[in-house]
């Protein structure tokens, strides 16, 4: 099919499928998707193909929630700019008609041109109509310019909100449970822009957007996460939104992913004390000599190497002094990396206090499920779905619910949520519940 190894017999034009051959049409059109998050094809494929990439980029979606808050927050500016555009597009239309008209009569003039008086006519009017368009233009671009410096302001919610989806995209690769779809996150946007606090200062009004969208997206993706995930969706939100701010070293963030790798031990320095430094610590601590800002960690440990021991010995070294003078050269970050270097198991407390100081207590905190909190989360068109463990039946808290919002005649089954047998019984009432639009 794509080597279009056409078969002609005559009028008719075949192909062969398998072991039969079929007529093909020339309209017959071939489209193919992937869920692959990068496929590879090779390039015999690509030269057959026209491969349309449309996975969002954080780019991408930065102009798209650019353009959701300005609409949202300043729908002047976004009429504005809509009005411009199709003025623009009029008047180039203009422009090109007029050029249309001026070739036309000058292609089908007879005589002396200096005779034609509907020519020279015809070129008075659109040399004047040029030079009106043409003004009108030159306005219109100003103004253009004004309206994107204004829209520019908004820009720190739209980078915000990019980077946290990207958060939340990433993901999947833990567990490819975790999908969130872009649209959902979109309607959690909306819904940050209308509920966050409005204030007419328009740096103010960006940081309490931010925070509250911040947090709206923490709680929003909890709910969705196992509880070890949990700390996890924190540290990633922490570390993404420094790094936007330029506070994060990349390097020194990758070796705290990756820790360190000794290629050639013939060169390694000697374990000072093998009695508590293990083979793995000291190959991260060597390999972390490397790092700029960790240049002479490798001969502190040779010369303050009872400081070092009585740190690593203690019950919270992650909130303990670091020794010599390590204590005033590191930031949270590399205060980190030498936990994980060391004490790999209070890795998690490091990284709570990580989070804790940059983000605030609340983002190592998961929030209680609250399902009152939840439907306020929610819209029409968005369902809530309940992924339940064995003996886990939130049935009674939802009737309370239901309750409290008026609901509870609209409620078509009674009977507890994974109770065995259950399902069978509510096919009839999923019917009802989809004619009458009511809980299920």
């Amino acid at each position: 099919m794509l080597a279009k190894s056409f078969i002609k017999r005559g009028n008719q034009t075949l192909i062969k499928l398998g072991d039969k051959e079929v007529d093909y049409n020339f309209d017959f059109r071939l489209y193919l998707t992937t869920k692959l998050a990068n496929p590879l094809y090779t390039p015999e494929i690509s030269t057959k193909v026209m491969i349309v990439n449309f996975a969002v980029k954080e780019q991408g979606l930065e102009a798209q929630l650019l353009a959701t808050v300005v609409k949202n927050e300043r729908p002047d500016l976004d009429k504005q700019k809509n009005d411009l555009v199709v003025k623009v597009a009029a008047g180039k239309r203009t422009q090109a008609e007029l050029e249309d008209t001026i070739l036309h009569l000058l292609s089908t003039a007879t005589g002396s041109l200096l005779d034609n008086v509907t020519l020279i006519n015809t070129l008075d009017q659109s040399k004047t109509t040029w030079e009106e368009v043409n003004a009108s233009l030159a306005v219109a671009e100003e103004t253009q310019k004004k309206i994107e410096a204004a829209s520019q302001l908004y820009r720190p919610c739209s980078v915000r909100a990019s980077v946290l989806y990207f958060v939340l995209n990433d993901l999947s690769t833990i567990d490819p449970m975790y999908q969130f779809s872009l649209d959902a996150y979109n309607d959690l946007f909306l819904l940050s822009i209308k509920n966050s606090p409005k204030n007419d200062n328009l740096a103010e009004r960006i940081k309490s957007l931010n925070d509250f969208h911040t947090y709206a997206v923490y709680k929003y993706t909890s709910r969705g996460l196992f509880e070890r995930h949990k700390l996890l969706l924190s540290l990633q939100m922490c570390v993404r939104i420094l790094q936007t701010a330029n506070q994060v070293n990349t390097e020194e963030w990758q070796f705290f992913l990756r820790g360190g790798t000794v290629l050639d031990r013939s060169s390694q320095p000697n374990n000072p004390s093998q009695e508590w430094i293990s083979e793995e610590a000291w190959d991260n601590i060597t390999e972390l000599d490397a790092l700029p800002n960790f240049k002479g960690v490798v001969s502190s440990f040779e010369s303050n190497l009872g400081e070092w021991e009585a740190w690593y010995r203690k019950g919270d070294p992650e909130a303990s002094e670091l020794p010599a003078e390590w204590e005033s050269k590191c930031n949270e970050l590399q205060r980190l990396i030498l936990v994980r270097c060391l004490r790999p198991d209070r890795v998690i407390f490091a990284a709570t206090t990580y989070v804790s100081n940059a983000l605030g207590r609340k983002y190592v905190e998961p929030p209680v499920l609250d399902l009152a909190e939840t439907l306020k989360d929610s819209t029409a068109l968005s369902p809530l779905i309940f992924v339940l463990s064995a003996g886990v039946d939130p049935t009674d808290n939802l009737r309370k619910l239901a309750t409290e919002k008026g609901m509870t005649s609209r409620w078509v089954r009674g009977e507890g949520l994974g109770v065995r047998g259950a399902g069978r019984g509510a096919g009839g009432g999923e019917g009802r519940g989809d004619g009458w639009g009511s809980h299920v």
